[in-house]
């Protein structure tokens, strides 16, 4: 698990049955990531001293944040620079393009026009095992190299200068509040920054005692503790289910600097996020 700064905490037991042997292998295979980058991403970096350029980093975790992106962001003129694939079964359905629920992989996303606009999507959420290896690598790695996935990305990204927004959901049951969630409007964004972010997040901090877990919480603690700008926007929602409502929470971040620089409208996003929606709901029902 992760704790409020992303330390990752190992559950270790002494005890080990023979017969665990087969299933801790699997596991371990599962929580590797391999990552694999474009030529065109590997010149960039040869060109910069082994890093990415990058003035705004985006990392969407989870379906709805990740349809948010795909709907608002990266619908148009963006490319794919790297892909990080983990923990796949042969009855995985992936079509490596993110198209289903099920699709278990990441993209790097790179703006055409705007090299230096790097927009990551997570689909599935991220075991703590592979959000520890996520954040220390994208770095250039071969085919026989493979990291877990704090271990692939940001040491070849060049964040000094760098923006960082990261986007997640959470449902309505693991927030903890003074007053009733029934007397709140949900769905509602809350907030962390990094002590470099400067600014006022466009929504209000995530309350004591709650937390935020898993990859978000480590790319920040990430953040943190190398001194980058970094912001993060949790949706929590009632919906069990991802639904429009819930995508379009994130929408504020694209109406205030420096995402409203880089986002051009998109005038079939409503039925874009139609699409997405149905293609939940016909995977979550598909076996009722």
């Amino acid at each position: 698990m992760a704790t409020f700064f992303g330390e990752v905490l190992p559950v270790i037991s002494r005890a080990v049955e023979e017969d665990d042997d087969n299933d801790s292998e699997s596991e371990f295979f599962e929580s590797r990531v391999t990552a694999l980058w474009t030529r065109a991403a590997k010149q960039s970096m040869s060109e910069s001293e082994g890093k990415l350029p990058c003035e705004i980093l985006i990392i969407a975790v989870g379906p709805a944040a990740t349809g948010f992106i795909q709907t608002y962001v990266i619908h148009k003129n963006y490319e794919i620079i790297a892909g990080l694939f983990s923990g796949l079964h042969e009855d995985d359905i992936n079509t490596l393009s993110q198209k289903t629920p099920t699709d278990k992989s990441c993209f790097l996303y790179r703006k055409k026009d705007c090299p230096k606009i790097l927009v990551c999507q997570c689909n599935i959420t991220v075991t703590p095992e592979q959000a520890f290896s996520f954040t220390e690598q994208f770095v250039i790695v071969t085919l026989e190299q493979a990291f877990s996935f704090t271990e692939q990305l940001f040491p070849s990204i060049n964040l000094e200068d760098a923006y960082v927004s990261l986007l997640c959901s959470a449902h309505t049951s693991e927030y903890k509040a003074d007053i009733p969630i029934s007397d709140m409007e949900v769905p509602f964004l809350r907030s962390l920054r990094s002590t470099k972010y400067l600014g006022t997040p466009l929504a209000p901090y995530v309350d004591q005692p709650n937390i935020v877990t898993g990859l978000p919480a480590q790319c920040l603690s990430y953040c943190q503790v190398n001194k980058v700008i970094a912001v993060l926007y949790v949706c929590y929602t009632d919906s069990i289910q991802v639904d429009s409502p819930t995508m379009r929470c994130f929408l504020p971040l694209i109406q205030s600097t420096p995402i409203k620089d880089i986002v051009e409208k998109n005038p079939k996003a409503d039925e874009m996020l139609r699409t997405i929606v149905d293609l939940h709901t016909k995977h979550n029902t598909l076996y009722l």
